[in-house]
C-alpha cells in the first residue's frame, strides 16, 4: 500500500494535470468542430466559415502559448507555482465560456488563444511543480502523468465531439474547469519555491504534506528539510535580494551552463524528429494509404495508441531510465521517418506498391507510440531535474519558446518544402536528425532517474567529485 506522502504526491499530481486534460480536450474539440463550423449547421450567428478561417483557427493558438511562457513562467517565479496554476483555470475556464455564447469568428478565434495560454501554461508550469514536490524515487513516473492527462484528453476530445453534441462538450469542459480550479486551491504551494522565497515556516508545513509527516517528522524527512535550509538558509540579505532577480552570472558557472545547452537540444528532438508534421498531417496520410477507414476513427485510434504510449511512459520511466527511453524513442523516429521517406521515394520511382500501402498507416501509429514514450514527455522531466532551482523557471520558458517556434516553423514549412522537393529527402532528414540526437543524449546528457538535485548538479560539473548518495534520503 502507498504510504500518505506517496498518496498526497500522486493527489496533487492529478489535480495539476487536470489541466493538461482540459487542454487536451480542447486539441480534440478541434478536428471534429471545424467541419462543422465549415458547414451549413454551424452554430455561428454569422454563417459557416471558410478554409482559409478554419486554418487560422488550427494556428492562432499559438500566440496563446508563446503569451502564456513568459506571463505564467513569471508569475510562477513572483508569485508561485499555485498561483501560476490558478492563472490557469481561469484562462481555460474564460476559454470554455467564451466557445458557449460564441456568435462570431472573432470569439472563436478568442477561445483559441485562451486555449493557447492555458496550455502552454500546463506545459511551462506543472513539470516545475511536479518536480518540486515529488520524492526523488517517483519523480519520473509523476513526471510522466502530463503526457498521460494530455493524450486522454485528446482522445476523450475525439469520442465526446463525435458522439455528443456541440454545447454537451462545452458544458463538460466547464465542469472540469471548475473541478480543477477548486482541486488546487488547496494544494500547498511548492516547499522548494518557499524555501528558496525564505517562508521556511511555510515551505516545512507544505513539506510535510507532501511526505505525509506528522509532528513527530521521521529521521529523513528532517534530513530532506535540512538540505533545504543549507541550500537556502545562509544566505545574507542582500543574497535574499538577489533571489527576485536573476543575474546573468547565475548562467555562467559549468552545471548551468551544461545543463541549459541540454535543455535546448532535448526540446528540439521532438519538432526535428518527423513526428510533429506527420501528426499533424494524419488523415492525409490515411487518405494516401488507401485506408477505409473513416478520418475520425482514424483520428480516434491515433489518440488511442498516443495513450497507450504515455502509459508505457510513465511505468518505465523511474525503471529504464531518462536517457534509455530517449535513446529509444530517437532510434525509433529515425526508423519511421527513414522508412516514410523510402515508402514515398519508391512511389515517385514508380515501383508498385500495391502490397505495402499499410505502411504510412503503420509508420504513423508506430511514430505516434514511439514519440509518446521519450521525446514527447521525457524532455519535460528533464528539464526541471538538471537546471539549478534561481535559473530554472528563466530557462524553462526560454526553451519552450524555442520549442513552440521550432514546432510552429516545421508544420508551416513542410507542405512547401513537400511540394518543392517531395516527402522523401524531408523525412531522411528528421532521420539523420535523429540519429544526430540519439550519439547526443548517449555521450552528453547524464541519466537523472532516482537522483536528488544536488546529485544530478554534480554529474554536470565533471571538474567535482560525485557525492555518494544520502543514506538518510534513500528508500
Amino acid at each position: 500500500m502507498l504510504s500518505k506522502g506517496i498518496r498526497n504526491q500522486y493527489f496533487a499530481t492529478i489535480c495539476a494535470n487536470l489541466a493538461t486534460l482540459i487542454y487536451g480536450l480542447s486539441i480534440g474539440w478541434l478536428s471534429p468542430n471545424l467541419k462543422l463550423l465549415l458547414s451549413d449547421e454551424t452554430p455561428l450567428l454569422t454563417g459557416r466559415i471558410n478554409a482559409s478561417e478554419a486554418g487560422w483557427i488550427g494556428s492562432i493558438g499559438t500566440i496563446g502559448c508563446v503569451l502564456a511562457v513568459l506571463i505564467c513562467g513569471w508569475v510562477a517565479e513572483i508569485a508561485g507555482r499555485k498561483a501560476a496554476l490558478m492563472l490557469i483555470g481561469i484562462a481555460q475556464l474564460a476559454s470554455w465560456v467564451v466557445v458557449l455564447f460564441a456568435q462570431d469568428l472573432t470569439m472563436i478565434y478568442t477561445f483559441r488563444i485562451l486555449g493557447g495560454f492555458a496550455g502552454g501554461g500546463t506545459f511551462s508550469v506543472i513539470p516545475l511543480f511536479v518536480s518540486e514536490i515529488s520524492e526523488d524515487k517517483i519523480r519520473g513516473t509523476l513526471g510522466a502523468i502530463l503526457s498521460i492527462t494530455c493524450n486522454m484528453g485528446i482522445l476523450l476530445g475525439f469520442l465526446l465531439c463525435y458522439y455528443l453534441d456541440y454545447f454537451t462538450v462545452v458544458y463538460i469542459a466547464l465542469a472540469c474547469c471548475i473541478f480543477y480550479s477548486g482541486g488546487c486551491m488547496f494544494l500547498p504551494e511548492s516547499p522548494q519555491y518557499l524555501f528558496n522565497k525564505e517562508k521556511k515556516e511555510r515551505a516545512i508545513e507544505a513539506l510535510r504534506f507532501y511526505r505525509g509527516e506528522a509532528e513527530n517528522e521521521s529521521s529523513k524527512f528532517i534530513s530532506e528539510v535540512a538540505r533545504f535550509k543549507e541550500a537556502n538558509g545562509n544566505a545574507t540579505p542582500k543574497d535574499s535580494k538577489r533571489r527576485v532577480q536573476l543575474h546573468i552570472k547565475d548562467l555562467l558557472n559549468k552545471p548551468t551552463l551544461k545543463g541549459i545547452l541540454i535543455c535546448v537540444i532535448v526540446m528540439m528532438i521532438h519538432p526535428m524528429s518527423g513526428s510533429v508534421p506527420l501528426i499533424t498531417y494524419t488523415e492525409s496520410i490515411f487518405r494516401e494509404s488507401g485506408s477505409d477507414l473513416s478520418p475520425s476513427t482514424c483520428s480516434i485510434i491515433v489518440a488511442a495508441i498516443g495513450l497507450v504510449g504515455s502509459y508505457v511512459s510513465s511505468v518505465t520511466v523511474d525503471k529504464a531510465g531518462r536517457k534509455v527511453l530517449l535513446v529509444i524513442s530517437c532510434l525509433g523516429c529515425a526508423i519511421f521517418s527513414a522508412t516514410m521517406g523510402t515508402y514515398k521515394f519508391l512511389s515517385v520511382l514508380g515501383v508498385d506498391l500495391e502490397y505495402f500501402k499499410w505502411i504510412p498507416v503503420t509508420t504513423l501509429s508506430g511514430m505516434v507510440f514511439i514519440t509518446a514514450i521519450g521525446i514527447g514527455i521525457v524532455p519535460f522531466i528533464i528539464m526541471p531535474e538538471i537546471l539549478e532551482p534561481r535559473v530554472r523557471g528563466f530557462v524553462i520558458s526560454w526553451c519552450l519558446l524555442e520549442f513552440h517556434a521550432v514546432a510552429f516553423l516545421v508544420v508551416k514549412y513542410f507542405p512547401t518544402v513537400v511540394e518543392r522537393f517531395g516527402l522523401y529527402p524531408i523525412m531522411w532528414f528528421f532521420s539523420c536528425c535523429c540519429i544526430a540526437a540519439v550519439l547526443f543524449v548517449i555521450f552528453y546528457v547524464p541519466e537523472t532517474k532516482g537522483k536528488s538535485f544536488e546529485e544530478i548538479t554534480e554529474s554536470l560539473d565533471s571538474e567535482k567529485k560525485t557525492v555518494p548518495k544520502r543514506t538518510s534520503l534513500d528508500v
